[in-house]
């Protein structure tokens, strides 16, 4: 299954993305889709850092050193 969206971009923002559909050699649509799953992932990791921070540093976890002296 598929959708169609319609996005308006500024002159700016149109100018820009053709300038990636040239330099890269894809499609509007696939750049559109792979910066979509791009922000999804950092908005997921932006939600599992805001729920796990507390609790990580809660049990002393304040670095990623932190973290990997604990699990190696």
């Amino acid at each position: 299954m598929s959708a169609v969206l319609t996005v308006r971009l500024d002159d700016e923002e149109a100018a820009a993305l053709d300038r990636l559909v040239a330099a890269t050699g894809r499609s509007r649509s696939d750049l559109v889709r792979e910066a979509l799953r791009a922000q999804a992932l950092r908005e997921t990791l932006r939600l599992l850092h805001e729920d796990l921070a507390p609790q990580a540093r809660a049990s002393g976890w304040l670095t990623e050193d932190d973290i990997l002296r604990e699990v190696s």
